[in-house]
């Protein structure tokens, strides 16, 4: 009796859209490199406040561990319609109009599962990370790119949105503050945004996770909170970049109701409810003090200002910051793509720098810094980035 070779096998039964929603996906290594520094992380480096710390542990001590509500704890759900009615501008029925996930990327699941036909279309201005490709594959969509570009700053032009609406369109993702660009849309470009989404009956799913991380006199805005389009919008958010709360795994989706009530069951399939320890944790964010991010947010501002120095100075082009904690560099004047120039930082300079996510080759010139790197360990990444732009500098005269 013969078997299939695992390998033949594994090619076998492996789906095609799970070949293609891996497509670009980079393979990690659980073991750190001594002497390497990373400067393109997602996650915040500020350790998550005591008092949520504490409210986890007291979950525990009450054994409060079983299934929670799939909506989430009502507790949660409650503190979250008030923080939306507080910062957004939005009223939300905590009862009806809110689901608690399991992160974020949960939340994005859900909601492309929610609304996606096979071959139906979201608009997302690019550049874009990647999950978002991912999870419109895995609900049988598709992504379709509106450009932005760097003269702009990356802000979207609403004009070349219209021509890429389809009948398959069904919505449009806006990410603002954005990653990995770091544009704050600004209000006029949401109104305008608005506009075409009632125009072309189409769904807004706004992603406002990086929403407290603003800097200089930019703003975020909720565009649920524009005239008309509360009914329309699928607002997302959650608790891992404001909170450093990254490994408790809480997001939500804020949603008319009938939207909500077509999420339940996906979402109910994948984790039934998020984690309900975290949930009392997350509930501890929002109740308790918020003057602590105040400092953290400063030193933020601080690392973006000397990124923004430092390339200046390298005669590097980017993205300026405006939000979220990411700087988007163009390389293209070093000679090198994006992909070669972050292979040999990492091999010759032992520096780390990811790209913005987006594939294509219009972004095939950009890679991803992060400000989520402490101030000491980012001033010495950035001087062997310096020495590395000028030797390749040096290497084409």
């Amino acid at each position: 009796m013969s078997s299939i070779p695992r390998s033949e096998l594994v090619d076998r039964v492996i789906s095609t859209r799970a070949r293609e929603v891996g497509n670009g996906f980079p393979t990690q290594t659980s073991v750190p490199t001594p002497g390497l520094i990373t400067l393109s992380t997602g996650t915040p480096d500020f350790p998550t406040p005591p008092h949520i710390i504490e409210a986890a542990k007291r979950a525990l001590d009450r054994s409060q561990t079983t299934y929670t509500p799939w909506t989430g704890i009502p507790e949660l759900r409650r503190a979250i319609a008030t923080k939306l009615a507080r910062d957004n501008g939005l009223t939300a029925d905590p009862d009806s109009e809110i689901l608690v996930t399991t992160g974020t990327q949960e939340a994005l699941q859900v909601v492309c599962k929610t609304l996606l036909n096979p071959e139906d279309e979201l608009l997302i201005h690019a550049p874009y990370y990647d999950e978002y490709r991912r999870d419109a594959l895995v609900a049988g969509g598709r992504l379709v790119p509106v450009p932005t570009r760097e003269r702009d700053n990356f802000v979207i032009d609403p004009t070349e949105i219209v021509p890429r609406i389809s009948p398959r369109t069904k919505g449009i993702i806006l990410v603002s503050p954005s990653n990995p660009s770091g544009t704050v849309q600004p209000r006029d470009v949401l109104v305008r945004i608005a506009e075409i989404a009632q125009a072309h009956n189409l769904i807004v799913i706004s992603d406002e996770l990086y929403e407290r991380y603003v800097y200089e006199d930019h703003r975020h805005y909720s565009i649920a909170a524009l005239p008309g389009l509360w009914e329309r919008t699928i607002t997302i958010n959650g608790f891992s970049k404001a909170y450093s709360m990254t490994g408790f795994r809480v997001g939500y989706i804020v949603a008319s109701a009938p939207f909500i009530r077509a999420m339940l069951p996906l979402k109910h399939g994948m984790t039934i409810c998020a984690p309900s320890i975290c949930q009392w944790a997350a509930l501890a964010a929002l109740e308790g003090p918020q003057e602590w991010f105040a400092p953290i947010l400063a030193e933020y501002d601080r690392r973006r200002r000397l990124w923004i120095e430092r390339l200046t100075a390298m005669g590097l082009t980017f993205g300026y910051p405006q939000g979220a904690y990411y700087v988007y560099i163009n390389v293209s004047n070093t000679g090198l793509s994006a992909a070669d120039f972050a292979k040999r930082l990492r091999g010759e300079h032992q520096i780390v720098l990811g790209s913005g996510g987006s594939i294509g080759p219009e972004w095939q010139s950009y890679v991803r810094g992060s400000l989520a790197v402490p101030y000491d360990v980012l001033r010495g990444g950035l001087e062997r980035i310096g020495h590395a732009v000028e030797q390749l500098k040096r290497a084409r005269i």
